[in-house]
């Protein structure tokens, strides 16, 4: 592993996911300063069935797309071209799902869940480019496309709460911002790497998301289990409780930058290290990478619980006071979700994805039965200690699944090269 050139993506993925992250964390802020907790809750309630539909609609091929041009750089663009066949449409099924379920079912969220719903889609289409870029470890290429979305995003939001516009309006800034991203994104592609080859092939199509089906299941069950609460806490709660719990939710998120680039960076350089059976190399890659993970998930749990009374109040205003007490029980769960990360990467680099869905999977219906339990008689903070228990379940799980693996290839080699030295002998 080139670590000089490793330590370089790390530092570039590390200012794009600060950038892109921040950037729609302080458009929230904005809203939640313009518009009341209600309105925001409702916010908060699209933005997380969007995500959920994207991530359906991705069926994995993000991840499965960046290991393929990290194996096969040479076959990458068709990858790609594969990929968006499949998940155009999807994505466009997905809008018009959203969309028409709100018309049907909550018809005063239209006006909110469709602009939502489009920017979502559109960026997570925008992401199926920038895999590509990963894998092929260009990573300052995907820093840069990514800034388009929030050079757009953040002055047209805070032009249209100056100017005293509606939820709707002021959303179709962040419809423009994750356009702009994907047009810089297909150019620089096209320019590079030539024209994308889209071709409807049915064979190619199924085997595509068969081989993305893993990544699909991982990643949505994933997203699910931290999306639990809020899709829970606004049916059997109010629109407000959700705006509480997602406001200290999202300084979570945030402190989560401190360890997802890795997954940037790393997935496509252990793939290639795991594809040589190179089990020690791994190996040690995976225990350096978990003990900074681990360092930092302790130092910024401590920061939260802290900080919490003063972070909150100013980064939401005093009406998110409830928030400071959510914040503080989900910063017990921060070392176990760095942990959780490194995990998961690793499992996808080892072919492993199949089996981490299933602790996952296991951790989800966990978290369910939990809530149900916890949000009628403890609200908002019942539901922080639901994620604080799952997620510390699902780190376990998966940092066995993955150490298994490696020793078991460690052991399967020490075996060969036993059998190979005896027939030798012979």
């Amino acid at each position: 592993m080139k670590w000089t050139k490793t330590k370089g993506d790390l530092i570039l993925a590390g200012a794009s996911e600060v950038l892109q992250k921040l950037s729609g964390y302080v458009v929230l802020l904005i809203l939640a300063r313009h518009f009341d907790q209600t309105r925001m809750g409702e916010l908060f309630f699209a933005l997380t069935l969007a995500s959920l539909v994207a991530a359906g609609t991705e069926l994995g091929t993000g991840r499965y797309l960046m290991r393929e041009a990290a194996q096969h750089p040479e076959a990458a663009l068709r990858r790609l071209g594969e990929v968006l066949v499949l998940r155009l449409p999807l994505a466009l099924a997905g809008l018009l799902l959203l969309a028409g379920g709100a018309m049907v079912l909550r018809p005063g969220l239209v006006s909110v869940i469709a602009p939502v719903a489009l920017a979502v889609l559109v960026q997570d289409v925008y992401y199926s480019f920038g895999a590509l870029l990963l894998g092929l470890r260009q990573v300052s290429l995907r820093l840069v496309t990514g800034l388009m979305g929030p050079v757009i995003l953040i002055p047209s939001v805070a032009a249209a709460a100056a100017l005293d516009a509606t939820l709707p309006v002021a959303l179709l800034g962040w419809v423009a911002g994750s356009l702009a991203a994907l047009a810089t994104c297909v150019v620089v592609v096209w320019r590079r790497y030539g024209p994308i080859p889209l071709r409807w092939d049915p064979l190619v199509a199924r085997a595509t998301a068969r081989a993305s089906l893993p990544f699909f299941a991982l990643n949505t069950l994933g997203l699910a289990h931290f999306k639990a609460d809020t899709v829970l806490l606004f049916l059997l709660t109010t629109p407000a409780a959700v705006a509480t719990y997602e406001a200290g939710y999202k300084l979570l998120e945030v402190s989560r930058i401190a360890v997802r680039p890795a997954a940037v960076v790393f997935l496509p350089v252990w793939a290639a290290i795991a594809a040589r059976e190179d089990w020690r190399g791994f190996g040690l890659a995976f225990r350096r990478l978990l003990r900074m993970a681990g360092i930092a998930g302790v130092a910024a749990a401590v920061a939260l619980l802290a900080l919490a009374g003063l972070l909150v109040p100013l980064l939401w205003g005093d009406r998110y006071a409830d928030a400071v007490g959510v914040t503080q029980v989900l910063a017990l769960a921060v070392p176990a979700v760095f942990l959780s990360i490194v995990a998961t990467l690793a499992a996808g680099a080892l072919r492993l994805e199949g089996a981490a869905a299933k602790v996952l999977a296991g951790c989800l219906l966990i978290n369910v039965g939990l809530n149900l339990v916890a949000i009628p008689r403890w609200g908002v903070l019942g539901a922080a200690g639901c994620t604080v228990v799952t997620e510390g379940l699902a780190t376990l799980g998966l940092l066995r699944l993955v150490g298994r693996k490696v020793r078991v290839g460690a052991a399967d080699l020490v075996r060969e090269g036993e059998q190979g030295a005896g027939t030798a002998a012979g």
